[in-house]
Formats: C-alpha cells, sequence, structure tokens
C-alpha cells in the first residue's frame, strides 16, 4: 500500500508536484476565509485567498489545469494573477515602454521549461518582443528560438496587411511557426528550421 502511495505522489520540482501544492495552498485559503471561489469571487478576495503567493510554476499549473484539479473560476483567477504581475512589471516603467517590454521580456524568459513547452508561451513571447521592437528597443533579444522568429515574422505580415492582433493565426508564418511547434513537442527532430 505504501509502495502504491509513494509511486502515486509526483516527484518534487515536477509540474505535477507544483499543481498540487497549489491545490493545497488554494484550499487552505479556502478554509482560511470560509469560502469556495466561484465565477463572483472578488479580485480581492482571490489574492486573500493566496494567489498572489504562488510561485511561478504553481501559477502556472493552475492557469494550465494541470491534472484537471482545478475549477474553471480557479483558472481564471490565475490568468488574472498571471496579467497582474505583468501589469505591476509596465507599471514600474510608466515612463519608459521600452524598458517596461524589456522587463516583461525578462518575465517570460524566466518561466519553467514545462511553460516555454506551450504554444500559448511562444506566442506571447513574441509579442512581447515585437512590443519591444515597436518602442524602440533595439537589443538582440531573439533567444534564438526559431518558432519565435518565425512568429516575429508572422507579426511583420499582420502589419503590412494592416490587420490587429485577432488576425495573427491567419497569417502564413504564424501556421508555420505552428506547425515547427506542434512536430518539436510531437517527438519530430529537426535541425536549423530558419534556413
Amino acid at each position: 500500500m505504501s509502495k502504491e502511495t509513494a509511486a502515486a505522489a509526483p516527484a518534487p520540482g515536477t509540474l505535477a508536484s507544483a499543481a498540487m501544492m497549489a491545490r493545497d495552498k488554494i484550499d487552505a485559503g479556502y478554509a482560511k476565509l470560509g469560502i469556495t471561489g466561484t465565477s463572483g469571487t472578488t479580485a480581492d478576495q482571490w489574492d486573500a485567498v493566496g494567489f498572489p503567493d504562488l510561485d511561478r510554476q504553481m501559477l502556472f499549473a493552475v492557469k494550465s489545469n494541470v491534472g484537471g484539479l482545478f475549477s474553471e473560476a480557479e483558472v481564471s483567477a490565475a490568468k488574472k494573477e498571471f496579467n497582474n504581475r505583468i501589469s505591476d512589471i509596465m507599471d514600474a516603467n510608466p515612463d519608459d515602454l521600452k524598458q517596461g517590454y524589456r522587463d516583461v521580456i525578462d518575465f517570460y524568459d524566466a518561466a519553467s521549461d514545462d511553460e516555454k513547452a506551450t504554444f500559448d508561451w511562444v506566442v506571447d513571447r513574441s509579442e512581447v518582443q515585437k512590443s519591444y521592437f515597436v518602442h524602440g528597443g533595439r537589443e538582440d533579444v531573439g533567444m534564438g528560438m526559431p518558432v519565435v522568429e518565425k512568429l516575429m515574422q508572422a507579426w511583420g505580415q499582420l502589419s503590412a496587411a494592416g490587420g490587429n492582433s485577432n488576425d495573427l493565426p491567419n497569417m502564413p508564418a504564424y501556421h508555420e511557426a505552428m506547425m515547427w511547434w506542434a512536430q518539436d513537442n510531437g517527438g519530430a527532430h529537426h535541425v536549423d528550421l530558419l534556413t
């Protein structure tokens, strides 16, 4: 019995472990406040439950509903908390958007490998990189990631077409980036996709 229990417990440092720790923290917050989170839970209540105290990996686990452990309301609250952290970074540089976006790039780059392995991360990272360049950034922040660079081409196509961000998935380079990402995450091995 104890062997089965030990086998069922996720290894420390894994995304599954982060999800279980987040579940425990959220449940402890509910117990302390005497509530359970719903779509009607206020931002202040989510804060009191402890969402601002979740570390990056735990927050990602909730946002991604790892293991199906989290309710729709909790996933939504995690997404809001993630956006709040980005807003806090931008608010620290209200008169220097270039530096603000540069700092947000660092925030994205500090993500775990699990988070970086998602297509959402790749799209969001490319959007921040695009915003950094639009606001005068000149530093090479591309990370040498072919999928991110391909999405940068998609942003260029979007700009040339006069579209808005909702049209990004319609750009040819976006489709290529998605294909590359799917191949990378499906076990396909290839080299130097930019040539």
